[in-house]
């Protein structure tokens, strides 16, 4: 059957218009992405200075000498973080995308005893989610 000019040029518009939106879809993707591993790896370092254990003697030296310190990082210990990823008409928390590589993991067998460390790989593209346990190379993956 052949296709009028109209027909064609409209079938090239809408080919255009397609492949705009892809485009813009991939950029916010990485995008947010991006953002989401600045906020992960300020969460580490947060973590690594809380976690740090003090003597009794430094505790009480640091607290003498900068009481308005101590009470911005006690202020600071209040913050909540979320970190919500938004690809197209679809979005997920970084906490339920974890859940999900455990539940995954957890379905194929294995124990969550034998995780030391997960890493998760948001595929933007693909909508796909790919996660790693204990740099095993690709452990799994699960649709966004």
């Amino acid at each position: 059957m052949a296709r009028t000019k109209k027909t064609e040029e409209t079938v090239e518009k809408v080919k255009a218009a397609a492949e705009t939106a892809k485009e813009t879809v991939k950029a916010a993707a990485e995008t947010a992405v991006e953002k989401a591993e600045i906020v992960v790896e300020k969460a580490k370092s947060a973590a690594k200075k809380v976690a740090k254990p003090r003597t009794a003697k430094k505790a009480a030296a640091a607290d003498a000498e900068k009481p308005a310190r101590a009470k911005r990082t006690a202020k600071a210990d209040k913050i909540e973080t979320k970190v919500v990823i938004e690809l197209g008409d679809k979005s997920a928390s970084a906490d339920s995308l974890i859940a999900r590589a455990q539940e995954d993991w957890t379905a194929k067998g294995n124990s969550l005893d034998e995780v030391k460390e997960l890493a998760l790989y948001i595929n933007a593209a693909e909508g796909m989610v790919y996660y790693v346990v204990n740099d095993d190379y690709l452990s799994g993956s699960f649709a966004i």
